[in-house]
């Protein structure tokens, strides 16, 4: 849908960059942006995750005043589907995002009383909230994503991340009896995401990156049940965006797409890994050229802006390629920090619209 006055809207616009056509322009993506949405508009944490109304405003807030086409919302992990409602336990301290420190399955026992949840409670009903009114006020004109747990990461939240590890290499038959249980806990996730009218959910295994797991592990050991969630939820729709773990049994794809991870977040700002990794793509999102949360930090922005230059020259002038201009963690420890930031963010948006296609 383009706007009245002839521009593409926000969702078109990305939209165009995933199918490999020219946009008017190119989309700013923004993966994670929490830290920085509390910190600039003046919001507590708790406030963020327990509230859905204050939630929901900075949000859409955040993606107006910064120009945003593409937005992972509402992100935290507490809210994605694990939190105090599955019996696991989260600390907070201080204005700061709670963290998770132990789960409730200890034993064989505990694994076979665990209950599916059967309705949205607690955060994550929260978040489902939080979503509804985000993609009511604007989703029909931004490309929105939210994310569900996939049943790796829930079975680290509730199992813990090493006793998890163990048990895929130890012990098989209880890490499959989890993943089955985890499994079902994701689809009613997924489910209840979709309900809340977003377009776009991402199934996410936060835990799961080149160098956490071997790509032949997770291909063995857990891709069959993120493709058994898909599927249930939907495949065109709960993408895995996250993965980055190539073909079965192929080393080089494998390696190639170790450089497009570090191509979609930034980590390092490597003309040479958006090189390598042109010629996959994570579902879901245009290919990114990406601005870490280091540099946003750390960078001045002259040289932001001389890093984006270079790789857009690159992928648009000699690869015709449309990417996105990715923010992957937009965050900020202090109000300070959050308006320098923004000023940062300001000029980014400048440079994309002033630069030609």
């Amino acid at each position: 849908m383009a706007t009245t006055s002839g521009e593409m809207s926000p969702r078109e616009r990305v939209s165009r960059s995933i199918r490999g056509l020219k946009p008017d322009k190119l989309p700013i993506v923004v993966i994670n942006s929490n830290t920085f949405m509390c910190q600039y508009y003046g919001v507590s944490v708790e406030d963020y995750v327990s509230k859905p109304a204050i939630c929901a405003d900075v949000n859409i807030n955040f993606i107006k005043e910064f120009g945003v086409d593409c937005d992972l919302v509402a992100t935290g992990y507490i809210l994605y589907g694990a939190g105090t409602e599955l019996g696991v336990k989260w600390e907070f301290a201080g204005n700061n995002f709670p963290g998770n420190v132990e789960g409730p399955i200890k034993s064989e026992a505990d694994l076979n009383n665990f209950k599916i949840p059967t309705e949205p409670v607690g955060y994550f009903k929260n978040y489902l909230k939080t979503i509804e009114q985000i993609t009511s006020a604007i989703g029909d004109t931004h490309h929105l994503k939210a994310s569900f747990l996939g049943p790796f990461s829930l079975g680290c939240f509730l199992r813990g991340i090493e006793q998890t590890l163990i048990d895929m290499v130890m012990n098989p038959s209880f890490f499959n009896a989890l993943m089955r249980l985890c499994r079902e806990i994701s689809v009613f996730l997924g489910k209840n995401i979709l309900l809340a009218g977003l377009r776009y959910p991402i199934l996410n295994e936060i835990f799961l990156s080149p160098g956490f797991i071997s790509p032949d592990s997770y291909h063995r050991s857990v891709a069959p049940y993120i493709l058994d969630v898909q599927r249930r939820v939907g495949p065109e729709v709960a993408s895995n965006s996250f993965a980055f773990m190539g073909v079965p049994n192929d080393a080089e794809s494998q390696k190639v797409d170790s450089s497009l991870f570090v191509a979609f977040f930034g980590v390092g700002e490597s003309l040479e890994d958006i090189k390598k990794g042109v010629c996959y793509r994570s579902p879901g999102f245009p290919y990114p050229a990406a601005i870490s949360g280091r540099a946003l930090n750390n960078w001045d922005v002259d040289r932001i802006l001389a890093f984006l230059k270079e790789a857009l020259d690159y992928l648009v002038g000699e690869e015709g390629i449309y990417p996105s201009i990715s923010l992957s963690s937009v965050q900020a420890e202090n109000k300070e920090t959050a308006n320098d930031i923004a000023q940062k963010i300001r000029a980014i948006n400048r440079f994309r619209d002033a630069y030609e296609l």
